[in-house]
């Protein structure tokens, strides 16, 4: 399924504001191509760049699936920072979008919460791409 960036832009923030971010200490979210170019944010403190917190995660996902590739795992399901301040996490929106999802959250967000919200946002934005076709 081809979608072009606008209409991704479009589902993304459809989504964000579905989901309600502004609970469980999620301070930021970012949708990006697989090639590191923002589609949307979620930053309500404008805390970070967009443009830069898009590229790292697209290069943190490919540095994580070729070390999977070196020890004969296959793809990347999640990959998650951890510091005393909080958490991100980066996952893949798979199924054959070319989309990743970086999460920025404090220290006080519940992980399994997060890990479900983080889930529920790439299945939103799955059936949002689905509905603009």
């Amino acid at each position: 399924m081809t979608v072009n960036l606008a209409s991704a832009s479009i589902a993304a923030h459809h989504v964000f504001n579905q989901i309600g971010l502004s609970q469980d200490g999620i301070s930021t979210v970012v949708m990006t191509t697989l090639d590191g170019q923002e589609i949307a944010i979620y930053d309500p403190g404008q805390k970070f760049s967009a443009v830069r917190l898009a590229a790292m995660t697209s290069s943190l996902v490919a540095i994580a699936r070729s070390v999977g590739r070196e020890v004969d795992f296959h793809g990347c399901d999640r990959l998650m920072l951890e510091t005393p301040s909080g958490k991100i996490i980066f996952r893949p929106v798979g199924n054959g979008h070319p989309y990743l999802l970086c999460i920025v959250v404090n220290r006080d967000a519940i992980l399994g919460h997060t890990l479900w919200t983080v889930d529920k946002i790439v299945s939103n934005f799955i059936q949002q791409l689905g509905l603009d076709h």
